[in-house]
Parts: structure tokens; C-alpha cells; sequence
């Protein structure tokens, strides 16, 4: 964090101030959820990722929620979910959606996917795009991960996005 001028406290302290930049178009919080996720229609599978989610954060408890239940209507009941840790802060072990309970495995090895498991062997990968990510960034990115026919790693679908991930 960047401190700019010396400012004096409530309580008569100096301390610096911190330096507060304009970001444009980080992301539009007035995007509806549905928006922000993708899925290749087929589901055949021809790619490394099935689709895609773009959530407003990293609140696993706020985020997990939406999609599951976008999800659920979308493609048939979720049942466990599979994640990377490095994309959320304070991730559940289980969340009740839509009557049901859904498992949540934490894995560090997923390379910013999300495993939705509907069944035994039935799995709908979906690339991660990073909340940070503009608008077109994150569109880019959904409609790449939703094609089908992209085989590219999410590192590299999110790459050729524009989106930059941290080290």
C-alpha cells in the first residue's frame, strides 16, 4: 500500500494517509450472476474446461452459493465441488443450496478450476477468472473457457484474456 500526506487522527495522532487511486472497470457489480458463467452448451468435453465463472469475489460463502444454484438449473443437481484454495478466502466445508447439501474439497492443484461433480464420474470443470478482472477481460476469458474447442490450460485461456494472475 502506497501512504501519501500525514493526516491527524480522532484521537490526535499523525499517521500518513494512505494514497487511493481510480481503478476503472474492474468489474461491474450491476452484472447479473448469470452472466457470470459460461458453459460450453454441448458439454462434450473437448477441451480442458467446460465453461467458466467470474465471481464479484473471493467470499467463498457469498460466491459458492450462486453458482451452485445457477448450476443446479442449469445442468441438474451439484453435489460436491471440487477447488482451488488459491482463488478463495475462507472456504466451507459444506454449503446447503437449494434443499441440499454440497460437499466442498479444497485442493491446491487444480490450476484455478472448479470441479462440479453431478455424479459418480461426471464432472463439469469450470475455469476461475479472477475477480479483479475488467469486464472484458473476464468476458474474453467465459467465452474462451465456453467454446469447447479451446485446449489451452486456464493459465493460458486467462492469459490470452489479458488477466494476469499473482506469483
Amino acid at each position: 500500500m502506497k501512504f501519501g500526506s500525514l493526516i491527524r487522527a480522532e484521537d490526535g495522532a499523525d499517521v500518513m494517509a494512505p494514497v487511493v487511486t481510480v481503478q476503472t472497470d474492474v468489474h461491474s457489480p450491476a452484472l447479473p450472476p448469470a452472466s457470470r458463467l459460461s458453459l460450453d452448451p454441448t458439454l462434450k468435453r473437448r477441451g480442458v474446461v467446460d465453461g467458466g465463472w467470474w465471481p464479484s469475489s473471493r467470499d467463498a460463502e457469498t460466491e459458492l452459493p450462486v453458482l451452485l444454484s445457477l448450476l443446479n438449473a442449469r445442468v441438474g443437481v451439484i453435489v460436491r465441488l471440487g477447488v482451488d484454495a488459491r482463488d478463495w478466502d475462507d472456504l466451507p466445508h459444506r454449503i446447503a443450496v437449494d434443499g441440499h447439501v454440497v460437499r466442498i474439497g479444497r485442493f491446491a492443484d487444480v490450476n484455478h478450476k472448479i470441479i462440479a461433480t453431478r455424479g459418480p464420474q461426471d464432472h463439469i470443470m469450470l475455469l476461475v477468472v479472477p475477480p479483479q478482472a475488467s469486464t472484458a477481460e473476464a468476458k474474453s476469458a467465459l467465452a474462451r473457457a465456453a467454446s469447447g474447442a479451446h485446449g489451452g490450460t486456464p493459465e493460458e485461456i486467462l492469459a490470452a484474456a489479458g488477466i494476469e494472475l499473482p506469483n
